[in-house]
């Protein structure tokens, strides 16, 4: 297109193969739906992931509902004494299949598995309710996200590009 230019925004789809179990070793904690009084806890930490995926949003009890996050269902992992660690949504079932959508553990807490049992976690539950597919898109240059998603069962679905056809400023 004549004054524009292409962005790439790519990754692979990815979806869990016959198991999704978590990495070991699997961190102490547990999983918990998010409840009406984690709603702050969940704000900031879209907010932060939001920032760490370069996307600009304001989200807030203002705004929520109108982010590409304020339809979805939420997990907390928390370690033993209730300290929420790690986060991960999932979409309601379309057509059978359900998203996991994002997955977010904030920087000094990374590195620990949290992410990996809150996935399987929101996983696991979809499935229960009945999904037939459960599917989550990984940003390609993320080895760490990559090399996780593989070692809890999901396998590669397919590939995807989304093009952003920015005007050019002269």
């Amino acid at each position: 297109m004549a004054g524009t230019r292409d962005r790439p925004d790519h990754g692979p789809g990815r979806s869990p193969g016959r198991s999704c179990a978590p990495p070991e070793p699997v961190p102490a904690g547990r999983g918990r739906r998010v409840g009406e009084q984690d709603r702050e806890q969940l704000f900031r930490w879209h907010r932060e992931f939001a920032a760490d995926v370069g996307e600009d949003v304001t989200i807030d009890a203002d705004t929520w509902a109108d982010t590409r996050f304020g339809d979805k269902h939420y997990t907390f992992w928390e370690t033993p004494d209730g300290t929420p660690v790690s986060m991960a949504g999932m979409t309601s079932p379309v057509g059978g299949m359900v998203r996991v959508d994002p997955v977010y553990t904030p920087a000094h807490l990374r590195g620990r598995g949290y992410a990996g049992a809150v996935t399987v976690e929101v996983t696991r539950a979809a499935l229960a309710a009945g999904a037939k597919e459960v599917a989550l898109y990984a940003n390609p240059a993320n080895a760490t996200s990559n090399a996780l998603y593989q070692r809890i069962g999901y396998v590669p679905l397919t590939e995807w590009a989304v093009y952003d056809f920015a005007a050019v400023r002269a």
